[in-house]
């Protein structure tokens, strides 16, 4: 209960839209999983004992992972010889994402599975740095560039859920009595942010084009 209570007020709406998203698209994970960048967070609960080996890799070593592993460098890793990487907001804090991504090429299998996620409209954050947002047309050249196929992409949040959640943070700023009475209105913003969810809104040339970030399946 108390859990629940800490992960509706304390979460974004960026880790509840990813968590959302990864367990409903969970059936991707499968064989040998590399899970970079990957510390849990949120909700979402990883199949771990629902794959043939899952290995957790992060650049910083104080993490614990199976492997320290720079997504830029991924010598370490066999080519062709992971079935799904997973690389939930990682690529924001990679300063050349663009080896990253060639790098992850290389290590899947044929017909391997990279599942991603990263920030748009959201604030810079260090883990341990923050160097770049690319738009939803950046991604897509990108990934091509690389020689994936996308089978999904999705926008996690526009314009209505952006201004929520900036305005989430102001509350957080006042002094600890009034943020959490203004903390009360949180039901009223979630009911705003579902805005974006109707078409006029997705199609709008303006609301549509505010992107909290996004959701990405692609394929080897």
């Amino acid at each position: 209960m108390i859990g629940n209570i800490k992960y509706y007020f304390g979460v974004s709406y960026q880790r509840k839209a990813l968590d959302a998203l990864l367990a409903k698209n969970a059936h991707y994970y499968k064989g040998i999983v590399l899970d970079i960048g990957g510390r849990d967070r949120g909700k979402f609960q990883k199949p771990k004992d629902a794959v043939e080996k899952w290995i957790f890799a992060d650049i910083e070593k104080s993490h614990n992972p199976d492997i320290v592993l720079d997504v830029a460098d991924m010598s370490s890793i066999n080519n062709a010889s992971i079935d799904v990487i997973s690389a939930i907001e990682l690529f924001e804090h990679v300063e050349s994402p663009q080896k990253g991504l060639k790098e992850c090429h290389g290590a899947l299998k044929n017909g391997g599975i990279m599942i991603l996620s990263v920030p748009f409209l959201f604030p810079v954050h260090g883990d341990p740095y923050d160097f770049q947002r690319w738009t939803d047309r950046k991604w897509k050249n990108e990934l091509a560039k690389a020689g994936f196929t996308i089978d999904k992409f999705e926008i996690t949040g526009r314009y209505f859920t952006v201004m929520m959640e900036m305005a989430k943070v102001l509350i957080r700023q006042f002094p600890f009595g009034i943020s959490y009475l203004f903390m009360l209105l949180y039901p009223f913003f979630d009911l705003i942010a579902l805005l974006d969810n109707y078409q006029r809104v997705i199609h709008n040339k303006k609301l549509g084009n505010y992107h909290q970030g996004y959701f990405i399946i692609c394929r080897k």
